[in-house]
């Protein structure tokens, strides 16, 4: 697995996790307030995990990689919300 996914991985996998017990927990109407923290948080978690790597070679890329990953898994989460409201 190459660096860029193994970094990318764990902050995907918290988005889709926090997307999910958003869903199960919360009023659908309620949705759209959270997305954004969600997104706030997968922001600082791509930097903290960039960080700790301490490898400059192909920061900029990894994090391209991480957080446009996060952004379609919200996007996907988005347009799944404006279904649920509207019907």
């Amino acid at each position: 697995m190459s660096r860029t996914i193994a970094t990318a991985l764990p902050v995907w996998l918290a988005v889709a996790a926090a997307v999910l017990v958003v869903a199960l927990l919360m009023p659908s109407d309620q949705w759209w307030a959270v997305l954004p923290a969600i997104a706030g948080g997968a922001m600082i978690m791509t930097f903290v995990i960039q960080v700790s790597l301490q490898s400059k070679d192909g920061l900029v890329m990894r994090m391209l990689v991480t957080v446009t990953g996060a952004i379609l898994l919200l996007m996907v989460a988005s347009v799944a919300t404006l279904l649920v409201t509207t019907l």
